[in-house]
């Protein structure tokens, strides 16, 4: 979870490490939930903690997932993906990246502040584009800088880690990186039925 939490921060392991004074191998031990958080001393949860700016509290129920609060799971947005690829199978990807552009629907959600529409088109046309070799579209760039606050995952995911069957570092793991770039978990774009 403390991916999460630096991602939502927008730091990085090395800036924790620096600012937290805790050694690289434990912060890495933690950061990919190697260890049982339950094992981590007072002091290294609380200089973790300092470092950022939380309740040594709240990192221990972020760090064990007893709080989701970095985590969203919204049913309209995963029904928008759901549509968004079924539309995808449709068409060949290069005819889909050109209807993308044209649309303009990309800009029209991030005017309209439906963030997480915008930027999972947006990751999308980029993923479709580096697997095609298309050149990604420059006008995009100020919507490229915008990441989510929370952590988009859809809805199995998210029952699975209130249920603690899957760790964060897992989730990552197996998500596409420029869905991530964005705090989006997709995974699934070459496996819809």
């Amino acid at each position: 979870m403390l991916r999460a939490i630096l991602s939502e921060k927008n730091l990085s392991l090395y800036q924790l490490e620096k600012s937290s004074h805790v050694s690289h191998a434990t912060l890495n031990d933690i950061y990919n939930e190697r260890c049982n958080i339950d094992n981590c001393s007072i002091s290294v949860l609380n200089k973790i903690a300092d470092a950022l700016n939380m309740s040594i509290d709240s990192l221990y129920k972020y760090l064990s997932y007893k709080d989701l609060s970095f985590v969203k799971y919204d049913e309209d947005f995963d029904l928008f993906k759901s549509n968004t690829l079924q539309q995808l199978k449709r068409f060949d990807e290069k005819v889909f990246i050109e209807q993308m552009i044209q649309s303009e629907q990309i800009e029209n959600y991030f005017s309209q502040d439906e963030y997480a529409k915008a930027l999972y088109l947006l990751s999308l046309l980029d993923y479709l584009s580096e697997k095609n070799n298309v050149e990604l579209i420059d006008k995009y760039e100020y919507i490229r800088k915008t990441r989510l606050s929370k952590l988009y995952v859809p809805k199995s995911i998210y029952l699975l880690l209130i249920t603690k069957t899957i760790k964060i570092s897992e989730v990552y793991r197996h998500s596409i990186k420029v869905f991530l770039d964005h705090n989006i978990v997709e995974a699934e774009i070459d496996n819809v039925i």
